[in-house]
């Protein structure tokens, strides 16, 4: 459900993991047990003695009566917390009062109040504004109040009817840019705030044009914990609704492809599946969808993932799909785009596309192709990859590359590829060692072969 916002749980990942605790919320109970002593703010005249009233009333119930009593009193008790918000400049005060707002806004049903305040201020002239004190105290220095302004604002210009203008919106989202790069303590909440403007179809261009997606797809790239990966995937999602908002989210199947493969939670596996399926579906692109999660050797995962038993009936019917469109793109692709999909994924694993004769006996000259594409990847891969299965499959290839085109040692050597072939050599891996010797073997035998019907 697109309407459906997560709630954040605790990350017990181990040291080095981006791993948010909600720290909100925790800071937010520990504010909210706090006492406040607000009379001294009427005798300083901090604030009205109306509001004083409202307060010293409402703030002495425990959470549960006071949203009873904004059934009877709400739209003056918004007014009043607006008015504190406003006034008091006392950051422990005004942390308090900003738990107060938020708890209010806990139930959908008083956001009409947050609401009417405004058509008042703008239709009426009314004194205050019910959404722009919060955008204000983004500006403060304080995080806790930073963050809970964050929020509060994200809920009261996309729960209701209220929106930003686009001025204020294109602020608010380059500030929440600023957040993803410098907060980790509350990351949490900022990705909650996208996750709530982005269920506004209007703010969706917007967030899309700036320039979030990217440092998204670089936090996505890095050790985070489930739940931001949930989150970030969630606004991804979101915006796949649109056809002409799926060519960035293009770029972000290589790195969920490996959360993917990698994944323990149903919901992470699930929101996944949703953006891929519209990715397949909605996209402008669909083909280029399907051929990078090839790449990403989601075909692989999807077809471990159909054989679960899922509680939840979407996900089975989501990666059924997804796996009925892939399994159609692999039938269209010949052999060899197979080979050249599996090469630019940076993962190869032992198949017959590379142990099988015939598949060489074909295909070997189509390594030459757009200026010796391939053999470049691999070389990249024999010089970065770490992973012992793909180090060897690329040894291998190299030999059997050499062995069907014997004229191909000397592309293998002025690319480079024998040096990176004979450095494997020094691997640890027992496995990675011998396709490297085998390798060499098959390239010095050509060489013989070669001397031999020149010399003839």
């Amino acid at each position: 459900d697109p309407q459906s916002i997560p709630k954040a749980v605790v990350s017990t990942q181990s040291t080095g993991v981006i791993g948010v605790t909600d720290t909100l919320s925790v800071r937010a109970a520990q504010i909210r047990a706090e006492a406040i002593m607000w009379q001294p703010l009427l005798r300083s005249a901090v604030i009205k003695e109306h509001d004083y009233n409202v307060i010293a009333v409402y703030d002495t119930m425990t959470k549960e009566q006071q949203m009873e009593r904004l059934k009877v009193d709400g739209l003056n008790i918004v007014k009043t917390l607006i008015n504190l918000t406003i006034s008091i400049c006392n950051e422990k005060i005004l942390q308090h009062v900003l738990v107060l707002v938020n708890d209010v806004l806990s139930d959908k049903e008083n956001i009409k109040f947050f609401t009417e305040i405004e058509n008042e201020h703008t239709e009426k002239g009314g004194p205050i504004s019910s959404w722009e004190p919060f955008l204000d105290l983004l500006n403060r220095p304080d995080e806790f109040i930073v963050n809970q302004s964050c929020l509060i604002l994200s809920k009261v210009v996309s729960t209701g009817t209220l929106r930003l203008d686009a001025k204020n919106l294109e602020w608010f989202i380059n500030w929440q840019v600023a957040q993803l790069l410098q907060s980790k303590t509350y990351l949490h909440t900022i990705l909650a705030s996208q996750q709530l403007m982005l269920r506004v179809p209007e703010y969706r261009a917007p967030f899309y044009n700036s320039t979030c997606l990217d440092k998204m797809l670089n936090l996505l790239s890095t050790r985070i914990s489930f739940q931001l990966q949930y989150q970030m995937v969630f606004c991804l999602w979101m915006l796949s609704f649109k056809s002409s908002h799926c060519f960035k989210l293009l770029d972000f199947i290589k790195p969920t492809a490996e959360i993917l493969r990698q994944a323990m939670k149903e919901k992470v596996i699930r929101i996944i599946m949703q953006l891929y399926r519209n990715l397949l579906t909605n996209s402008a692109a669909p083909r280029k969808a399907a051929e990078l999660m090839i790449q990403g050797k989601v075909h692989v995962a999807v077809n471990q993932l159909v054989e679960k038993n899922w509680k939840d009936e979407d996900i089975k019917e989501d990666v059924e799909h997804v796996k009925g469109v892939l399994d159609e793109m692999l039938q269209d692709m010949s052999t060899f785009d197979s080979y050249l999909a599996e090469v630019k994924s940076g993962k190869l694993e032992w198949s017959p596309l590379h142990t099988n004769p015939a598949f060489w006996r074909e295909n070997a000259q189509k390594l030459n192709q757009n200026d010796h594409e391939v053999l470049r990847m691999i070389r990249i891969l024999l010089k970065d990859e770490q992973d012992p299965t793909t180090l060897a499959v690329c040894a291998h290839d190299v030999g059997e590359y050499v062995r069907h085109y014997p004229v191909g040692k000397y592309n293998v050597e002025k690319l480079g590829l024998k040096e990176r072939v004979v450095c494997l050599l020094e691997n640890d891996d027992p496995k990675v060692k011998s396709a490297a010797l085998l390798a060499l073997q098959k390239l010095m035998l050509n060489n013989w072969e070669f001397m031999a019907k020149t010399n003839a």
